[in-house]
């Protein structure tokens, strides 16, 4: 198997909540796949929730989100995920990766055979209808226009606090606190701009909604950087960053 997640669940577990990202800002998570996981759990006696954007959910740190997190999650980069519970304090492992995983990998998880046609089940129509009502309603949510939550979070688990992010970014989105590096000012970021996790020599920065691993999380590395241009890079911003401060620029509008 491909995917990536944890071992398999029980029907007998005891929390069976599960919130599934539909990512409706990006084009990452196929909506056929949202539907047919959401109905083959709900099915099977689930409490299946579908967030139209679970990382704006955790960057408003919204109060619900202590109870997804007490739950299973289905998005993207499991250890993406990991690293933007960290950021609100909070833990879990039972993650699945809806980007890169069938519709039958995620499932078997649950111990629940699916076949595309009938998700696995002998109540066809049944399953069509109510997948096409669950499509229905995940094109009702509100189309993201503009800027949408386009932040970097970061993995503990890499980080050095070396302070190459905080020191990059001209944005004010990092502070150093105790000597540790914070994502503190998240809705500042660029939309788009992923340079600071360029200058991360273990690649602790993640943003989940960029295209390539390993900034989104992944673990193949789709893009390779060159050390000698980053580190070019990073001085130039460090010289821009002085130059900023002689001529009393704010480095970013508060």
């Amino acid at each position: 198997m491909n995917i990536q997640g944890w071992g398999m669940i029980t029907k007998n577990m005891q929390n069976k909540r599960v919130t599934i990202c539909a990512c409706i800002s990006r084009t990452f998570v196929d909506r056929e796949k949202v539907a047919a996981i959401a109905v083959s759990l709900k099915m099977e006696g689930y409490d299946v929730s579908v967030e139209p954007d679970l990382c704006e959910t955790i960057i408003r740190k919204a109060p619900e989100m202590h109870d997804i997190a007490s739950g299973t999650i289905i998005a993207c980069y499991p250890r993406a995920v990991r690293s933007c519970l960290d950021w609100m304090g909070l833990k879990n492992d039972r993650i699945f990766d809806i980007r890169n995983s069938s519709c039958e990998e995620i499932l078997g998880g649950f111990d629940i055979s699916y076949d595309a046609e009938s998700g696995g089940r002998s109540e066809e129509e049944e399953f069509a209808a109510e997948k096409n009502n669950m499509l229905g309603g995940l094109e009702s949510f509100p189309a993201k226009t503009g800027a949408d939550a386009w932040n970097p979070v970061i993995d503990k688990e890499r980080c050095t606090d070396c302070g190459k992010c905080h020191d990059f970014c001209l944005f004010g989105v990092y502070t150093m606190e105790n000597k540790r590096v914070k994502v503190t000012n998240p809705r500042n970021c660029k939309n788009n701009c992923p340079a600071c996790a360029r200058m991360c020599p273990n690649r602790a920065i993640i943003f989940p909604k960029y295209e390539k691993s390993p900034i989104n999380g992944g673990l193949v590395d789709e893009e390779i950087f060159n050390p000698e241009e980053m580190n070019r890079m990073y001085r130039e911003r460090l010289r821009m960053r002085l130059q900023q401060r002689k001529m009393n620029v704010p480095l970013w509008k508060k």
